[in-house]
C-alpha cells in the first residue's frame, strides 16, 4: 500500500526548470512538467547553449536573476514573490546590480 501512495504523490508532482549561459545570457525554462528530467531538457532546449547550468524546483516558483556584470542568482520558493525576491538576493551576492528575467511555476 506504501508503493501506491508513493507512486500517487509522485504523480502529482510538478517541476519547473531554468537553463542559464553565462556566456551570452541566454535562458530558457521548461514548467508543468511531470518529471524534473522533462523539464530540465525543455529548459536546455529553449536556452540552446551547450554551456548552460540547468536548476529545477517541484511543486514550487523557480526565478532567475542576472546582473550586467555576469552575476547570477536562482531560487525555489512557495510564491513567485518569494522567488524573486531570493533570485536577486543571490544575484547581488556576486554583484551589485540584479534584475529578475524569468520566473515560472511547476504549476504553469
Amino acid at each position: 500500500m506504501l508503493g501506491l501512495a508513493a507512486s500517487t504523490a509522485e504523480a502529482q508532482n510538478r517541476y519547473a526548470a531554468i537553463a542559464y549561459s553565462k556566456s551570452t545570457g541566454a535562458y530558457g525554462y521548461g514548467n508543468g512538467y511531470p518529471t524534473k528530467e522533462a523539464a530540465l531538457a525543455r529548459a536546455r532546449q529553449e536556452c540552446g547553449r551547450s554551456d548552460a547550468k540547468a536548476f529545477r524546483a517541484r511543486n514550487s516558483w523557480i526565478a532567475l536573476a542576472v546582473s550586467k556584470t555576469g552575476g547570477f542568482g536562482w531560487t525555489q520558493a512557495p510564491t513567485a514573490a518569494a522567488a524573486r525576491a531570493g533570485a536577486i538576493r543571490q544575484c547581488r551576492l556576486h554583484s551589485p546590480d540584479a534584475r529578475v528575467v524569468v520566473c515560472v511555476s511547476a504549476f504553469r
